[in-house]
């Protein structure tokens, strides 16, 4: 992985053994007019070899996967070529899915261009769509050639947006250190100071890189990743669901967080000062999620449906005893989660 602010060198590291005949770049509608221009300085390419596909949670699907590979065929891409997936999270997931699979597989680049994407789904090697009405239910584990971090492209990324990639710095520093954890809950996210940011984003990257380099399989350790993901998927997919504007991915993650606290709360004895701290900054800066009573049967039915689950009947959790100290495997009651949910809908 690569932390840079010279993406002009950084790009022509990676294509020097590459035609140019045979490089290749993905973007969507937002990344096309934000970040596409800065990449063209540096590759000289043709339009007929730039993919753009639409941008949103709601087309990461199959049917956009089928356009990448569609685009790729039709240009006569091989092997030996070179795909950059220039974009966030949704992007770079459908990309890396994309080149692994075609052509029984061909390289690729990830830059991602949100703080989401640089903090979390461009490292790691997770690839994937969601499929049935379920987040990422076909994917694969594969390491892109490079993934290249420029924090400039942060510059023009909205508020929400930013906020989404911070909460899964969060969700680092928790399963980190209290350091961590103090560190970036200082950060002040009403004036962003961007020379600060980069060394944020180092750190997390580290903790994310030590854990996948530790567990690439995600049999042992990897899971401490999923902290905050199996409530906050089950919320993520509701409100693709029913919500005209669905929620960001970090959002519900956070939301996610808090009622995973609560269970780390009640079941292990996580400090509550610790809590109190997360319901903080969501109060001060993502607001609180929209459900009632009415909605707790459809969340705890897709949490049965989550793809970490050994089984339907048996929800499983990576809780916290403290700040760094984690729970793989835990299981909760369905009264337990409606608690949970109780506490967040409620703080």
């Amino acid at each position: 992985m690569i932390i840079t602010t010279d993406i002009d060198l950084a790009l022509r590291e990676q294509t020097a053994l590459t035609l140019p005949e045979q490089i290749y770049v993905l973007v969507d509608e937002n990344t096309r007019v934000h970040a596409l221009p800065t990449v063209l300085q540096t590759l000289s390419l043709p339009p007929e070899h730039i993919c753009c596909v639409p941008a949103g949670e709601e087309h990461k699907t199959l049917g956009t996967v089928e356009q990448i590979w569609q685009f790729l065929q039709q240009q006569g891409a091989t092997r030996h070529s070179l795909l950059f997936c220039l974009g966030g999270g949704v992007l770079t997931d459908m990309g890396g899915f994309a080149a692994a699979t075609f052509k029984r597989g061909i390289p690729w680049v990830n830059i991602p261009t949100t703080l989401l994407g640089m903090v979390d789904a461009a490292a790691g090697g997770k690839t994937g769509f969601n499929y049935g009405g379920f987040k990422n239910e076909i994917g694969l584990i594969r390491e892109p050639k490079q993934t290249i971090i420029d924090p400039d492209f942060l510059r023009s990324l909205p508020h929400r947006h930013f906020l989404s990639g911070f909460a899964e710095m969060l969700k680092h520093a928790l399963i980190s250190s209290p350091l961590e954890l103090a560190s970036v809950c200082a950060y002040d996210l009403y004036k962003p100071d961007f020379e600060q940011l980069q060394e944020l984003i180092s750190r997390s990257v580290d903790i994310k890189s030590y854990i996948v380099d530790s567990d690439p399989d995600e049999t042992g350790m990897r899971q401490t990743l999923n902290f905050g993901h199996t409530v906050g998927h089950a919320i993520e997919e509701f409100s693709l669901c029913h919500d005209e504007t669905p929620l960001l991915h970090g959002y519900a993650v956070l939301y996610g967080m808090v009622a995973e606290l609560f269970l780390s709360m009640s079941q292990l004895g996580f400090p509550q000062r610790d809590v109190q701290s997360v319901i903080t900054i969501m109060k001060e800066h993502y607001g609180k999620p929209v459900c009632a009573c009415k909605d707790y049967a459809e969340l705890i039915d897709l949490m049965q449906h989550d793809k970490k689950n050994p089984s339907p009947e048996r929800i499983t959790f990576t809780l916290l005893r403290s700040v760094g100290n984690y729970q793989l495997g835990c299981t909760a009651s369905e009264e337990e989660i409606r608690e949970a949910l109780d506490f967040l809908f409620n703080c």
